[in-house]
């Protein structure tokens, strides 16, 4: 019975893949075609148009031409771009057409039907469809991982529906490797499989393993605030990518990456992820850094990588800029390249002219609107001046509107932008203190001027737990009509005053937001022996939640030095050991002078140093600090400097010691020169 299974498996992969094999094929010839046909259009337009200027009527023949030609070349990069991405999709799928199948029955008067879930959708005529997206609805039967009576959900509306097979998949091309039968997922071989791999300098998709818990989170309807709240290795990152590919397939018609924004804490970080939603058919949205998203506002300065911005600065802020009274300092001169426009004290005294509005939006767009009106009556005439004498005979209105525009452009795009406002001097009076935070900066400037981005539709925010209330209150006021979904780990928290997953809630419920908090409880990174030693450092109820996956796998090394040659030595050995093995080696160091220390007594034998601007190998060992080294997995790890004095017995040093632990997958040694934590120790 299990070979005639298979040998109808085989069949029916072979049938798919020749039919992706014909698509491609067909898809290959209609980009030829249409290539062929751009070309000879391109010549027709080089050869037949008539580029005639010689007066009014002419040059707007010509134009004409020009726009027929370029509505036709604009068709043709639609049809090629559209093309591309159905070969890339198809190309994709003979890599492995599918990776499971599920069996339903609607209804017990009716036969059942088979259908086979890949990373895309593809039909063999228009109609019937031979593999269905794992995004699809049908497929949440396939991750719900409930034998019989279940359902999936369309449009808000629950179907019903017997499923009597759920089958996964090994391919490798047109090769069915083998199959199995399965209910619970966490016993899938395919699952178990998957995480035995060695991890490389990418993140790779987990579509074919993704389970119940971080299904839900996946496919959980669409509210203001969600956040996820998982242990270090269950997936947060991973369910986050998918949860954006799913976002896109549900949206596809509403939805562009460009109203998606995805914040990452490091550039190492953001490299890691980079190739997971490519790899499912979806474009990349918009990923940034706190330092990179104040460089896209235009912050005119930076702190640092991280903003320690007190949350009470900005509540200051809001309550104090209405009772502002507005004075010279508080603007700039108005200015085209070095020549003055209106000086600050002109502005002044255009804004006390409506001095009926508190300093805030209403008043600075307001004063905008007059500063424009004047600095272009003032341009016209200070024009017509210089070159028809004192006269001042009025040349054609429109005409020369757009000549303003064009000559002075710059200062009338600073007025616009509100760039007459002197938004350090505001803050630096509200706050009384000589330096003020990039994050006060921007709030100041969202309150005078009300620049945001109305056009987000969804913000994530990844490592949640290492973000401050500021940070956060300044996302919520420039993205005001986005979606949040927040994932992290409290425990995985390293820096001091950062929010705390209560002020989360608070926030949201603060602004009459409804707030849905989702649990990811099992850890598919690690063995049972590295799960076992960074879950003693969590509070006994948590504790008791926490399980992990994966097969048995080698005991946790852990080593006290009582000298610098013994230490240095044992981690040597260490690194030399780990280095030998297949994947990637981590030597994870507590901050970065202990980096620079361990470097310097290594000398030539040092690993490489992963910056903040580095990406990660393909394979071997380097060092990395372990603010860097968070949200990422390796097969090896060594923490370099596990001693006491670096991860104190205090709740920021045990969230570090917690955090740099379960980086690992296969081996974690814990190496000290001197004593070692107490958490360690117990």
């Amino acid at each position: 019975m299990e070979k005639e299974v298979f040998d109808l498996e085989q069949k029916h992969l072979d049938k798919t893949y020749n039919k992706l094999l014909e698509m491609k094929k067909e898809i290959e010839e209609q980009i030829s075609a249409l290539d062929e046909k751009a070309s000879d259009e391109k010549n027709d337009i080089r050869d037949n148009i008539r580029l005639d200027y010689a007066d009014y009527e002419t040059t707007m023949e010509t134009l004409g031409e020009i726009e027929v030609w370029n509505r036709y070349i604009d068709t043709y990069n639609i049809e090629s771009s559209s093309l591309g991405k159905r070969l890339a999709i198809v190309n994709k799928l003979l890599e492995s057409p599918y990776f499971a199948k599920i069996q339903v029955q609607f209804d017990p008067s009716e036969e059942p039907e088979s259908y086979y879930i890949g990373r895309a959708a593809i039909s063999e005529n228009g109609y019937d469809q031979m593999v269905v997206d794992w995004r699809s609805p049908i497929a949440e039967v396939y991750y719900n991982q409930e034998s019989g009576q279940t359902h999936y959900t369309v449009e808000d509306r629950e179907i019903p529906v017997d499923l009597q097979l759920r089958r996964q998949f090994e391919l490798h091309k047109n090769e069915l490797i083998s199959y199995f039968d399965t209910q619970i997922a966490i016993e899938d071989p395919m699952l178990l499989e998957s995480l035995s791999q060695t991890r490389s300098d990418k993140m790779q998709a987990i579509t074919a393993t993704i389970q119940k818990e971080q299904n839900t989170v996946i496919r959980y309807p669409d509210v203001p605030v969600l956040l996820v709240n998982g242990i270090a290795g269950s997936g947060k990152t991973s369910v986050l990518l998918q949860r954006i590919a799913y976002l896109f397939y549900q949206k596809r018609k509403t939805l562009r990456p460009d109203q998606v924004c995805l914040m990452t804490l490091n550039p190492v970080f953001r490299d890691y992820i980079d190739n997971v939603l490519p790899d499912l058919g979806e474009t990349n949205p918009l990923t940034l850094t706190w330092q990179e998203f104040m460089e896209m506002v235009n912050v005119p300065f930076m702190d640092s990588e991280y903003d320690y911005t007190e949350a009470e600065s900005l509540q200051l802020i809001h309550d104090a800029l209405p009772d502002l009274i507005p004075e010279a300092g508080d603007f700039y001169d108005i200015r085209q390249k070095e020549n003055l426009v209106m000086s600050r004290k002109e502005v002044l005294s255009v804004v006390r002219q409506f001095s009926q509005f508190p300093m805030g939006v209403r008043l600075i767009q307001t004063v905008a609107d007059e500063l424009e009106h004047r600095a272009k009556y003032a341009l016209h005439n200070k024009d017509n001046n210089r070159e028809n004498g004192s006269s001042g005979v009025a040349k054609n209105g429109s005409a020369e509107d757009n000549r303003i525009e064009n000559d002075f452009g710059g200062a009338l795009r600073d007025i616009r932008r509100c760039s007459f406002v002197n938004v350090m001097h505001v803050a630096k009076r509200i706050l009384g203190k000589p330096r003020i935070t990039a994050a006060e900066w921007l709030y100041t400037k969202m309150e005078l001027t009300g620049i945001c981005d109305r056009n987000m539709k969804y913000v994530m925010i990844d490592e949640v737990q290492d973000y401050t209330m500021a940070q956060m209150q300044v996302f919520k006021k420039y993205f005001p009509n986005a979606k949040f979904m927040l994932l992290g780990d409290e425990f995985q928290a390293i820096r001091e005053g950062t929010i705390t997953f209560a002020q989360i809630e608070e926030m949201a419920r603060a602004d009459k937001k409804d707030f849905v908090e989702l649990p990811l409880m099992t850890s598919y990174r690690s063995s049972p022996e590295i799960t076992d030693m960074f879950a003693s450092i969590l509070p006994e109820e948590k504790k008791m939640m926490v399980s992990s996956v994966k097969r048995p796998g080698e005991k946790t090394i852990v080593k006290q030095c009582v000298s610098e040659d013994e230490y240095y030595k044992e981690l040597q050995e260490t690194i030399d050991k780990y280095s030998e093995m297949d994947g990637l080696t981590a030597i994870i160091c507590r901050n970065d002078s202990n980096l620079e220390k361990i470097m310097a007594a290594l000398g030539d034998k040092a690993p490489q140093v992963i910056t903040g601007h580095d990406a990660l190998p393909k394979n071997g060992a380097f060092l990395i600090e372990l603010t860097l080294a968070k949200g990422l997995e390796f097969d090896h790890v060594i923490l370099a400097d596990a001693d006491s004095k670096s991860y104190p017995d205090t709740e920021l040093g045990n969230h570090c010691l917690y955090t740099a632990m379960s980086r690992a997958t296969q081996h974690l040694a814990i190496i000290s020169n001197g004593d070692l934590p107490d958490k360690v120790n117990n």
